[in-house]
């Protein structure tokens, strides 16, 4: 396992035993964002301006408690369902929680399998980097880019912490939007959406300071 998923691992080993199946129990301090943050990832699956036919099949890395499919399930959205995560607590609450969806405790990085997956999502994994250095959480975000699209039949999303800010915490991992841009159209794919119209919206708990990558194959 690399060594900044252990470190992941841990932190979240933590979060999750201090405050379960909340957004606090994923590192969130308000539900509403939250739920604003599974809005954009859900929004990967409107490929070319529409959604393929069928169920979509998903892979929900850093996947939690399952709050994701929650969210879908609880807006219409039906998925093929599965998620990914190193922390046992959170995949065994997860499996006791949704019995019918497939959670697996593993590493998305030793995942094998060209196209396994309609659309692979990340939601807020690559917007910490705790006590990893910037050069090590850039290699680390890089590596798990291009293992999720490798893993892609359509398309996937994530989500960074935007430099456009006027203030930044130690602890998060910002990537300037333009150069991520750039970076994904080169070593990617020619499709690529980012989403940073919403960073710094004002709303009752504050602003954004993210933005919403998606990277399509063609």
């Amino acid at each position: 396992m690399h060594k900044l998923t252990e470190l992941f691992k841990t932190h979240h080993e933590r979060v999750f035993a201090t405050h379960g199946a909340t957004a606090k129990g994923v590192d969130w301090n308000d539900e509403s964002e939250l739920a604003f943050r599974y809005s954009k990832m859900l929004d990967v699956l409107a490929r070319d301006g529409r959604r393929p036919g069928g169920v979509p099949s998903v892979l929900d890395v850093g996947c939690g408690w399952g709050g994701l499919l929650q969210f879908a399930r609880a807006n219409g959205v039906e998925l093929d369902y599965t998620g990914i995560d190193v922390v046992a607590s959170m995949v065994e609450h997860a499996r006791e929680r949704f019995p019918d969806a497939k959670f697996t405790l593993g590493d998305v990085l030793e995942e094998q399998g060209e196209g396994r997956y309609d659309f692979v999502i990340c939601n807020a994994i690559l917007t910490q980097r705790l006590t990893a250095s910037i050069i090590e959480m850039e290699a680390f975000s890089n590596a798990m880019l291009r293992k999720m699209f490798e893993l892609c039949r359509y398309g996937m999303v994530t989500n960074f912490m935007s430099t456009r800010v006027n203030y930044m915490v130690e602890n998060l991992y910002y990537r300037n939007p333009a150069d991520t841009l750039g970076w994904c159209l080169l070593e990617l794919s020619p499709k690529v959406k980012l989403d940073h119209g919403y960073s710094s919206l004002k709303t009752g708990q504050g602003k954004f300071y993210d933005f919403t990558l998606y990277v399509y194959k063609d």
